[in-house]
């Protein structure tokens, strides 16, 4: 696939607005329409004192000046390059588009008038928004640097820690950054491993933050208050924690030099829809999680670097077994209420929603790791698959089906739902442009839980350990504890 196709394939992912362009793109619709209105001015100057001569060669300009322009690299290699360079390629390529109409035209006093107006904002927008890329490898080489390894901060929790597993697995070195509010155990297996390092710290300490992202090729966010349940226990601490942190991380990663930003979202932005969403449609939160995710989307995003590769990866309704389990999700409930009750408490059963393994999610990481950077720069990707796609009652009933193998279920159904969320979504952008899809099916994944709830390896599900709602009260003692956050704030001390 040539970089055409690619970028085709990418954008067809992005709504056309204001807002969705990439830097790229804003500086060919800015060059354009400089030499657009350029050309009306020139158009209506030989009105008023030129003899009457065919105008319509005029109109040429513009295309000529992007034709140009995409020739001298002012778009694919100069773009990260100093300012005086890119003046000097902008006059060569303006004075090119001016010899190219004349030879249609021949009278040069409108060209000329142009080639003025036209010359001096191109040339100033790039002295005064200019970067220092100078230092800088072309972006490419950038992107996909590899010799530091890949931070990821939340590496601990429930899908963190098979995302180490599968980086280490991938042959990448990894960092892992986590408050270690659960504890270290899911990280067990990789301590003492050459290729692992964990540093334990708060997301938003800028001392620990910063240490962190020293040398890394990459970064992936993973942490923060998940759920909508967990993020309404206090909304200024959801906030700090979701949307401040995203901030830090992004501000640090950029200044220390790092170019790739993995930012783990939910599909839960959509909220309520009657028809299967894609990654181009309206978002519609109902819960300040969603919001908070929507708030922290737009952070990276719009950031606006040339050299900033940021893919935003929403996550369907996550399920499965994990070295750090959890059972306030809807389908790891389910299977806990079957296993230790034999009673199935169903709620909303017509409301659908996508499932994902929570090994999988690890999987579609790794393959936007390994993905050609532009294919994902500044892309939002669903991360789930259709097959998956189901009702809150087609769930529970995989999951009677499943665990009546290993004892007497039974199932309650109630239309009484405070949970507004509804929707399908579609993951076709994802396996299309990644060729991904789903390696682990709903009833492997139930029935994966469903053995260890047998086995006895799990506390009684009900255990705060497995509660983010639980946990988050706790974390919030000390977010309102000024003498356990003070240090969060304190001088950077890194050497």
């Amino acid at each position: 696939m040539n970089r055409f196709q690619t970028y085709l394939q990418a954008r067809r992912g992005r709504r056309v607005a204001a807002r969705t362009l990439g830097p790229n793109e804003a500086r060919i619709v800015y060059d354009l329409a400089i030499a657009a209105l350029a050309v009306l001015a020139a158009i209506l100057f030989s009105i008023l004192f030129l003899p009457p001569f065919p105008t319509a060669a005029l109109f040429l300009l513009p295309i000529l000046l992007l034709a140009c322009n995409w020739m001298v690299g002012i778009y694919t290699r100069l773009r990260t390059t100093r300012a005086s360079i890119k003046a000097i390629a902008l006059l060569t390529s303006v004075v090119a588009s001016c010899a190219l109409d004349f030879l249609l035209l021949r009278q040069a006093a409108p060209i000329l008038l142009w080639a003025l107006i036209t010359y001096a904002p191109l040339a100033l927008a790039r002295v005064l928004l200019n970067l220092p890329y100078g230092k800088h490898k072309t972006l490419a080489s950038i992107a996909v640097n590899q010799r530091g390894p890949v931070l990821v901060i939340g590496g601990a929790g429930y899908i963190g820690s098979h995302t180490v597993d599968l980086l280490l697995e991938a042959g990448y070195a990894v960092r892992v950054l986590d408050r270690l509010m659960y504890g270290d155990q899911s990280l067990a297996p990789f301590q003492g491993r050459r290729d692992f390092e964990l540093i334990e710290g708060d997301a938003t300490d800028i001392t620990k933050l910063t240490l962190a992202m020293r040398g890394v090729s990459a970064v992936v966010h993973l942490a923060g208050l998940v759920g909508d349940p967990a993020c309404a226990v206090d909304q200024q601490f959801t906030r700090h924690t979701n949307i401040v942190a995203t901030h830090m991380a992004k501000d640090i990663a950029q200044s220390m030099g790092v170019h790739r930003f993995v930012f783990a979202s939910s599909c839960s932005v959509y909220g309520m829809s009657d028809k299967e969403v894609s990654e181009t449609d309206a978002l519609n939160p109902v819960s300040l999680y969603a919001q908070t995710k929507i708030d922290s989307e737009n952070e990276l995003l719009y950031s606006g670097r040339d050299d900033f590769f940021v893919t935003v990866l929403r996550f369907a309704t996550v399920f499965g077994h994990s070295a750090r389990p959890r059972f306030d999700l809807v389908g790891n409930l389910f299977t806990a209420q079957a296993m230790a009750d034999g009673l199935i408490t169903v709620i909303g059963p017509q409301q659908w929603r996508p499932f994902i393994h929570v090994r999988d999610l690890g999987r579609a990481i790794v393959r936007v790791l390994k993905a050609d950077p532009e294919l994902v720069q500044d892309q939002v990707f669903n991360v789930g698959d259709k097959r998956l796609n189901m009702t809150i009652l087609q769930l529970a009933q995989a999951v009677e089906k499943v665990c009546g193998k290993y004892r007497e279920v039974r199932m309650t159904v109630t239309d009484n739902v405070q949970d507004r969320r509804n929707y399908a979504v579609s993951f076709e952008k994802i396996r299309t442009l990644l060729d991904y899809e789903a390696a682990t099916t709903l009833e492997e994944g139930i029935e994966e839980m469903a053995v260890n709830f047998r086995d006895g390896r799990y506390q009684h599900y009900r255990d705060q350990v497995y509660s983010n709602v639980a946990m988050t009260r706790k974390a919030l003692d000390q977010f309102n504890d000024p003498a356990e956050v003070a240090h969060l704030y304190a001088p950077l001390n890194v050497k």
